[in-house]
């Protein structure tokens, strides 16, 4: 079962350093969501990481910058679903110029996933575990078994994830938890991850 994290949208004290550290412990996909950096400054935030990090790594924004990094593939979200001709362009050229990338993009209802299921290599489906104004799940657990019957082995839970929930995704039939909260608002981001790690480890769900 994936372990993915989702970077913090705003600036982390030492992030680099922290990001460096996560991949070396593990982690094997971070999504780079920065929506306020222009393509400059996510330029310069991708410099500061040799490329052996470059390819544990999936951009949310400017995804033009595919060509200048050796990337694990881009996020395509609701803003770009929008450009459908644009979208399209970039899929087939992607395709050609970089078959090994990978392209991901995020849902939050049965119907625009099933649109998305059969384009991308995962999808992440949220909000799963709270919703942060109601603090409850939105989905019940009855559409969840249907969903994953449905579209079996590609959903990634999304929202609110942590630790007492990794057995619970496991049992649903996720193919992976994207964690972002329990480990960026934790006062050791490290810490946190590796902790999340071992304990995917201790229910075997470590595949890496």
């Amino acid at each position: 079962m994936k372990l993915l994290v989702i970077s913090s949208s705003s600036p982390v004290d030492s992030e680099s350093v922290i990001v460096k550290k996560l991949i070396d412990e593990g982690l094997e996909t971070l999504h780079i969501r920065k929506p306020k950096l222009s393509t400059d400054a996510l330029r310069k935030f991708l410099d500061e990481f040799k490329e052996e990090y470059h390819k544990h790594m999936i951009i949310h924004t400017h995804h033009n910058l595919i060509w200048d990094y050796n990337l694990q593939g881009i996020h395509v979200t609701k803003a770009h679903k929008k450009k459908k001709l644009r979208t399209l362009f970039e899929k087939k050229l992607f395709k050609f110029r970089r078959p090994n990338m990978i392209r991901t993009t995020s849902c939050s209802s049965i119907s625009s996933l099933a649109e998305s299921y059969p384009e991308f290599e995962y999808v992440m489906l949220s909000p799963i575990f709270v919703t942060p104004q109601e603090h409850r799940p939105t989905f019940s657990r009855s559409t969840l078994d249907t969903i994953m019957n449905k579209f079996p082995k590609k959903i990634v839970a999304r929202g609110g994830a942590n630790m007492s929930h990794i057995e619970k995704a496991k049992e649903i039939g996720f193919s992976g938890i994207a964690f972002h909260n329990a480990v960026w608002r934790n006062e050791n981001p490290i810490k946190a991850f590796t902790e999340l790690r071992d304990r995917y480890k201790q229910l075997g769900l470590w595949d890496i």
